[in-house]
C-alpha cells in the first residue's frame, strides 16, 4: 500500500467480529482514518465494556488525549483471569481491544523498522516486486523468514505513539463460544 501511496491511511479489522450499529462504527473510523493521517500515530478502536470477559484483550488508557477523543494507551493485557477483568471493569480505565486498527503507512511503516527491524529489512527488499506479478511468490518467502508473532506484542504495546478511540458499535467478537452463545437465537 505504502509503495502505491505513500500517504494512505489503513483500516485493519478482523473477519469475525459483529457490529450491529454500522453507522457508529462507520464514524469511529472516518474519525481514526482523520487522526492517523494528521497525528501520525497509531490508533486501535477499544470497546466499552459490557461486563468481565477472560477471552478479551484489554486496553487501559490514560486522561492524555488528542483530537478530543483519542487517548493514549498505557497498557495492553491479554486474556486476564475474571479477578483481574473484574478489577479492570471497576476502574473505568479499560477497554476491551477490537483488535480493529487505524494507522497512516509512513507510521506503520517506521514502527516495523524501530520495533520489527529484521521484519521490516525483510519486507523493504521486496519494493521491486511489489504490485507487480512477482509479489505472491516473493511475498509467500518471506513469510517464512518472519518471526511468528502479532501486530499487538510486536508494535503496539512497544511503539509511544498508540492512541485508542474508546467505542460503542454493537461489538461482539465472535472468536469465542460465549460471545456465539450471548448472539444467538435460543430455543427454549
Amino acid at each position: 500500500i505504502e509503495s502505491l501511496n505513500p500517504d494512505a491511511v489503513i483500516v485493519v479489522a478482523p473477519s469475525d467480529q459483529q457490529i450491529l450499529d454500522e453507522d457508529a462504527f462507520v464514524s469511529a473510523i472516518e474519525k481514526s482514518l482523520q487522526t492517523a493521517a494528521a497525528c501520525n500515530c497509531l490508533i486501535t478502536l477499544g470497546i466499552k465494556p459490557s461486563r468481565p470477559d477472560t477471552g478479551y484483550g484489554y486496553i487501559q488508557y490514560t486522561d492524555h488525549v488528542i483530537n478530543h477523543d483519542f487517548h493514549k494507551v498505557k497498557t495492553f493485557t491479554e486474556k486476564p483471569t475474571l479477578e483481574i477483568a473484574k478489577t479492570f471493569i471497576q476502574s473505568g480505565d479499560f477497554l476491551w481491544n477490537a483488535g480493529i486498527f487505524v494507522w497512516s503507512a509512513g507510521a506503520i511503516v517506521k514502527a516495523f523498522d524501530q520495533y520489527l527491524p529484521e521484519m521490516h529489512e525483510i519486507f523493504a527488499d521486496a519494493r521491486p516486486v511489489y504490485n507487480t506479478g512477482d509479489e505472491k511468490t516473493y511475498i509467500h518467502k518471506a513469510y517464512q523468514q518472519c518471526t511468528n508473532i502479532s501486530i499487538d506484542y510486536g508494535i503496539m504495546e512497544k511503539a509511544d505513539n498508540v492512541y485508542v478511540l474508546p467505542s460503542e458499535f454493537g461489538w461482539s467478537d465472535l472468536g469465542t463460544w460465549a460471545s456465539i452463545y450471548e448472539l444467538a437465537e435460543k430455543d427454549y
